[in-house]
């Protein structure tokens, strides 16, 4: 299994990660043709897919998370036997490349972390030039590329619903850490002369009965819950605007649009604020579950309660 925090991703084999990569090179090379080598009772021959532009593919997903050494020696040997069927199946390529010439084969693996792998490669693209295949080409190169690689097409076979196959896929799931009691603090002491922190103890005090019992420390403790959603759902967005700035604007949008929706209806009294509270947190969670749900469980949850308490701290709601 192969972690990739930095755009929530998560691949348990080798199939998995094929899956991703095809689906990725379909949109990335839509208009160069680009054709899928199924693996036959024959083998791959070296060969995952190609376009008529001499790009072909290769896919290489680790069996676990090996240490830095272990995985380059793992991709070295991958490389070593992969390139050897480039000369050992040459007949069965020359058949199915029909004419068209090799000139980057692609390594695709999730991570790369060695230097050491790109000197590989250098001497294995002198090795298959000197076998003098009429269908690789004279300035022939092997290319390695990581996750990054297909970032661009990422977006896309979320909202279609094409990544990994459904029953095994792992939804994007974007980990941002608990704050601790002193970030709590010190984000009280960023914004109060912007009265974020002022905004959150005034209107959490009108969600408490007016009995004349005192609620102050429970205020204050849903107002710092509440800068504990905002630290963490910034957090989420800061890497999903890294990996993915297409959606993460999308997210904006919905945040904006249904912001000032928020704001509108604050306007109208209500007799019960805690229960207006727990409609806009269902409307908010549905909105979250429809246009977003490639995200995980936890991602939604942390999500929802980011723009709520957000609203809360900002003063888009508010309560009669």
């Amino acid at each position: 299994m192969i972690r990739l925090p930095n755009i929530g991703l998560t691949f348990s084999d080798g199939d998995e990660w094929e899956d991703f990569c095809q689906s990725c090179l379909k949109i990335k090379h839509q208009h160069q043709n680009f054709k899928s080598v199924p693996a036959d009772s024959g083998g791959d021959y070296g060969l995952d897919g190609f376009n008529t532009n001499g790009d072909a593919y290769q896919c290489y997903c680790p069996e676990k998370e090996y240490t830095d050494k272990e995985l380059y020696e793992h991709q070295r040997d991958k490389i070593t036997s992969d390139i050897q069927k480039l000369l050992d199946y040459q007949d069965k390529l020359r058949t199915i490349l029909n004419g068209c010439k090799i000139k980057i084969w692609h390594f695709t693996t999730p991570l790369i972390k060695s230097k050491e792998l790109i000197l590989h490669c250098n001497t294995k693209e002198n090795l298959v030039k000197s076998w003098n295949l009429d269908f690789i080409d004279d300035d022939f190169q092997i290319g390695l590329k990581d996750y990054q690689y297909f970032l661009p097409e990422i977006p896309h076979i979320i909202d279609s619903g094409k990544i990994v196959n459904p029953m095994n896929y792992q939804e994007l799931d974007f980990q941002s850490p608990e704050p601790s009691t002193q970030t709590i603090e010190e984000f009280k002491a960023t914004y109060e002369n912007n009265t974020f922190v002022e905004n959150g103890l005034r209107k959490n005090a009108k969600l408490y009965p007016r009995n004349g019992e005192d609620y102050t420390d429970n205020i204050i403790q849903l107002t710092d819950s509440q800068i504990e959603f905002n630290i963490i759902g910034e957090g989420i967005l800061k890497q999903w605007s890294n990996s993915f700035d297409k959606q993460y604007e999308k997210f904006i949008r919905v945040k904006n649009t249904l912001g000032k929706r928020i704001k509108a209806e604050s306007l109208i009294p209500v007799k019960d604020n805690n229960e207006k509270l727990n409609e806009i947190k269902n409307t908010v969670r549905a909105m979250i579950n429809k246009e977003f749900h490639y995200l995980s469980e936890s991602n939604k949850e942390e999500l929802s309660a980011y723009l709520v308490s957000y609203w809360i701290l900002e003063c888009s709601l508010d309560f009669s």
